[in-house]
């Protein structure tokens, strides 16, 4: 019930984004010197109009409708120019679809999902969700408003978020309202949100199973169940993670342990954010913790973000509550701590085929909280068919002083360090 307790307070913290998104919190005058106005309109009006606001979907429905008449008679205004025709063609103005072309010259006619850590993701009726690198992405032209997190001249520190019809050609990424127009160089593009049409348009995540049963002379079980929840706008990620192990050898448990987690951060910049909460259940009766919950803050920054590689650190102080699974007479049968954590985490892309992940976190406490603790995750991750992927972990945990158990029998004193091999099948959605 205690885990229950937590992760619903952190999901409540995720929640308050669900409601609106964040309005632009900088300087308005810092980002125009980035940003390109049409129109004949100030620049900094113009900025200022595209900035996130609520509207019903009624009024949005008619600004979308009067941007695309817009730019349709712009089009018919242009002086023909001899081009390939290959080069010339463009799928005619829809309001059912978004358009997608690839580098390679293919078109995709879909729903465009989102755009984060510089994968794009688009669902096609006939391919289902696809995941591209935003730099194989040459035009994209959305039916609905979207919303872009954007970079200005000043740096990671100089941020915007901003709201319009979305059509990026190129290098140039248009963000197109009723009476303006933003056109911002693609670089400066830290994320796009799939907008307001549908809240599941903001989540994704994964779920894996390992299965190792073995019958005869040796009767041993070994199951392992992993699964990831994300959901993403353009200033905020919110991510929870599940981890079980369980197995058995001549029916005589062997390992069964769980953790439970997740955390929300908030962008102050393209680099470095806030998270503003992070909450854990951890269980394994054989290290002697019964339940062990926690909840901390922190600040993180991604010292690369690039489309192939991401690294990212961070740190935070927090509170620990450890309720031991058994332990010898007159000694008590809980302990909490504050505690310092850092941790550590890198993504990285070998081939088209192939991504490497190392996680790691480490937490100093008090002594009867175990001085000091790791976790680490390493996963060697292949696709193999559409969203199905093969999962390699290895799993390494480690208490620098674990409690004593006390059976009533004998007393012993758990390992230092927990491995784990997993191998898995992995579906993404």
């Amino acid at each position: 019930m205690r885990a229950i307790k937590i992760l619903s307070i952190l999901f409540l913290g995720a929640g308050l984004t669900f409601a609106e998104e964040p309005v632009a919190t900088t300087n308005e005058v810092e980002v125009v010197d980035s940003l390109k106005a049409t129109n004949d309109v100030e620049v900094a009006e113009a900025v200022e109009a595209m900035a996130v606001e609520k509207k019903d979907k009624a009024t949005e429905a008619a600004e979308v409708a009067e941007v695309v008449r817009r730019v349709e008679e712009e089009k018919a205004d242009e002086p023909q120019k001899e081009v390939d025709p290959w080069e010339a063609f463009a799928p005619p103005v829809d309001s059912e679809f978004d358009w997608l072309q690839l580098t390679s010259g293919e078109w995709l006619k879909g729903d465009f999902k989102v755009m984060y850590d510089f994968t794009l993701e688009f669902d096609s009726d006939e391919m289902d969700l696809q995941e591209f690198d935003f730099d194989d992405v040459k035009q994209l032209r959305t039916r609905a408003m979207k919303t872009v997190f954007v970079e200005g001249e000043g740096g990671p520190r100089d941020t915007s978020v901003l709201r319009g019809l979305l059509v990026i050609k190129d290098n140039q990424v248009r963000l197109l309202r009723s009476e303006h127009e933003v056109s911002i160089p693609r670089e400066r593009v830290i994320s796009i949100a799939g907008g307001k049409e549908h809240e599941r348009d903001y989540w994704s995540g994964m779920a894996s199973v390992g299965l190792n049963a073995r019958g005869g002379n040796t009767e041993t079980v070994d199951l392992t169940v992993q699964a990831n929840l994300q959901r993403r706008t353009a200033r905020t990620r919110f991510n929870a993670d599940y981890l079980a192990n369980y197995s058995t050898a001549q029916e005589i448990d062997t390992a069964d342990n769980q953790r439970l987690s997740g955390f929300l951060d908030w962008f102050w910049t393209s680099r470095f954010y806030f998270k503003t909460l992070e909450a854990e259940y951890y269980r394994d009766p054989f290290s002697n913790i019964g339940g062990q919950y926690s909840i901390s803050t922190g600040f993180g920054y991604d010292f690369i973000h690039t489309p192939r590689t991401e690294w990212t650190i961070n740190a935070g102080v927090g509170y620990q509550d450890l309720r031991f699974e058994s332990v010898q007479a007159g000694d008590p049968v809980s302990s909490d701590s504050p505690f310092f954590t850092t941790g550590t985490r890198f993504d990285y892309e070998l081939t088209g085929d192939i991504d490497l992940l190392y996680d790691y976190s480490m937490r100093w406490l008090n002594e009867a909280n175990g001085q000091y603790t790791h976790h680490m995750l390493g996963t060697i991750s292949f696709d193999l068919i559409g969203d199905l992927d093969l999962d390699v972990s290895l799993i390494w945990d480690r208490i620098e002083k674990p409690t004593p158990i006390d059976d009533g029998v004998d007393i012993t004193t758990p390992e230092q360090d927990d491995y784990q091999m997993i191998v898995s099948l992995a579906y993404d959605f």
